[in-house]
């Protein structure tokens, strides 16, 4: 990843940062003044989160922001990073599952344990069955894939006037180019069930909702989606995540259960990676 790329996530990451904790002051600063103001909308209930829960959100934001400054400051290695990171290997790919269950399993003892808060509850799963949900993630994946590729396409043909060598996203180019079987399936049992389960869990399972209780709805998908992309770390796809993201947001507060948004999170990586396996030209 050169230079360029990693200066403008840095700062993207420092902006959202910046903005999260502003947030949250001016915020409680307003219902101090004004109790009255504050409005609930949609189906998620942030009522079991704490301002711990902010210096937790606030943790993995800087968490992002040290991790892309220490790549900043290797810059000069990202050559050779970049061809290490080319090869997709079984034993890789595992390692990865692994590290998204444990950060997952973490977060939820943190909730359970520390917290003493249900997750099952916090996060509405018992409140759609699985079936249910199935269907209306299916329904709700449609026109936010045709919107999500739309807004990709317009990113990309916009920067490619100022940014030739925009390459796609390391893991995708890496799926694609890998001879490795094995190490394909894994990358697609991590794409398509893991990184939902876990990534719905923390962006917006508990930093939207975090968030939320803070501050208000549109602040909390805004911020929690821009993490979100900056996290998958590729500066054309910033826009068209922070997109996904927030259409996650809303099926989240249209049903009030987690596990639709993970059910569209599912359906979207999976698509992506068999237009991939059928389109292999195609751009990531």
């Amino acid at each position: 990843m050169d230079a360029a790329t990693l200066g403008i996530l840095r700062d993207t990451s420092v902006i959202v940062l910046l903005s999260l904790l502003l947030g949250v002051a001016v915020y409680q600063g307003m219902r101090t003044a004004f109790p009255e103001s504050r409005v609930s909308i949609g189906r998620v209930d942030p009522s079991a989160f704490s301002l711990v829960d902010v210096l937790m959100v606030a943790g993995i934001a800087l968490l992002v922001l040290f991790g892309l400054n220490e790549s900043l400051g290797n810059v000069a290695q990202e050559a050779t990073k970049k061809e290490e990171a080319a090869e997709l290997t079984a034993g890789g790919a595992f390692t990865g599952i692994v590290v998204q269950l444990l950060i997952c399993t973490g977060l939820l003892v943190y909730l359970s344990t520390l917290r003493g808060v249900n997750p099952a509850e916090l996060f509405g799963l018992r409140r759609v069955r699985l079936p249910r949900a199935a269907l209306t993630g299916l329904l709700a994946i449609i026109p936010t894939w045709v919107i999500v590729t739309a807004c990709m396409v317009l990113m990309n043909g916009w920067m490619k006037g100022f940014w030739p060598d925009l390459q796609g996203q390391d893991t995708a180019e890496a799926f694609r180019q890998s001879d490795d079987v094995v190490a394909k399936i894994m990358m697609a049992i991590s794409a398509a069930i893991v990184a939902p389960l876990v990534e719905e869990t923390i962006f917006r399972g508990f930093i939207y909702g975090t968030l939320k209780k803070h501050t208000d709805g549109i602040f909390a998908a805004l911020a929690s989606s821009l993490l979100f992309a900056v996290v998958h770390m590729h500066v054309g796809t910033l826009f068209p995540l922070a997109v996904l993201a927030l259409a996650f947001c809303a099926a989240y507060e249209y049903t009030g259960s987690l596990l639709v948004p993970m059910v569209m999170h599912g359906i979207f990586n999976a698509t992506s990676l068999v237009l991939m396996i059928l389109f292999p030209d195609m751009p990531s």
